[in-house]
């Protein structure tokens, strides 16, 4: 089984009001209008998770066609000292390495930089896809029933999560929605998540919309 992020520290350090809080949220940011205020968005909730006490966040940007390379170039760098700030520890998830190579770079440093700290976690989906997910999980379960690694028949729903791109983290406590649609994001792992609709476009979403909903 996977290993799972350890929040143990994070959860003892909660006040009394914070105690019921979600230990992980999950929030779709696509598609918008303007990119711009969508990372201005993701640097206000980063403050947000710190001041809430929130062990992990997920952040998804959508696929490549969500994504607005240049911006998300130039910003990376303010979200890196965020994270260096609060001691956040960020991973990418997706298949961001096929993104421009100046933005490929900048989010390997973004995570390099923050691999050590271990007080919160962020995850930033970046042309992410969740069937592929599931289909390339599938694709390595595969490859080692031909190496006879594993059995066909002793598949199971814990394999299946161990060899998913989010393999190492617990599931959403709360999904937000902008819309009424559910975007799919963590498409395995959602069963039992509270899924909560804005129902307001991406870029009037703001900070405090969040806040009301921890």
């Amino acid at each position: 089984m996977a290993p799972i992020l350890d929040i143990k520290n994070i959860i003892k350090q909660r006040t009394s009001e914070q105690k019921n809080s979600p230990k992980h949220i999950l929030i779709n940011l696509f598609p918008s209008q303007d990119f711009q205020k969508v990372f201005d968005l993701i640097l206000e909730i980063v403050d947000l998770q710190t001041e809430k006490n929130i062990p992990v966040l997920t952040i998804s940007l959508g696929k490549k066609k969500d994504i607005d390379e240049i911006i998300l170039f130039k910003s990376i760098e303010l979200l890196e000292k965020k994270a260096l700030e609060h001691k956040i520890k960020i991973t990418i998830i997706g298949k961001w390495y096929g993104m421009q190579g100046q933005l490929v770079e900048a989010l390997k440093k973004l995570n390099n930089e923050t691999s050590e700290f271990d007080h919160f976690f962020m995850n930033l989906c970046i042309n992410y896809d969740p069937k592929q997910e599931i289909v390339d999980a599938c694709r390595v379960i595969m490859r080692k029933i031909l190496m006879e690694k594993i059995d066909i028949d002793s598949i199971t729903p814990e394999q299946i999560k161990d060899n998913i791109y989010s393999s190492f983290l617990m599931p959403p406590n709360i999904i937000i929605e902008p819309s009424l649609e559910f975007s799919g994001t963590f498409l395995w792992d959602s069963q039992g998540a509270e899924i909560i609709n804005l129902n307001k476009p991406v870029n009037d979403i703001t900070k405090q919309d969040i806040a009301k909903l921890i």
